[in-house]
């Protein structure tokens, strides 16, 4: 089976600081958080699965309590390199 890799960014919307730092103590154990976008990024394999479900499931129930926005994308593929040229 192929395993593939997302891009989860979730971005926090603007919250008292008290309901902030709840947010941050259940998303922060997950992710890496960028102050300045206010936004968290992880990058998680489908090879992981059990992991990939927890940091999931903990981001869901931020955005179900705290109205966090949660985003996937699949993570760009690396692509293999081209095969050397034969020479004749």
């Amino acid at each position: 089976m192929d395993s593939f890799d997302m891009i989860v960014t979730a971005h926090s919307n603007p919250l008292e600081q008290k309901e902030f730092e709840r947010q941050v103590a259940m998303i922060k154990p997950h992710m890496d958080w960028d102050p300045v976008t206010r936004t968290w990024r992880v990058r998680l394999s489908s090879s992981r699965a059990e992991h990939a479900t927890e940091v999931l499931n903990a981001l869901f129930e931020a955005a179900r309590v705290y109205g966090t926005a949660v985003v996937m994308q699949l993570a760009p593929t690396e692509q293999p390199a081209d095969p050397p040229a034969s020479s004749l």
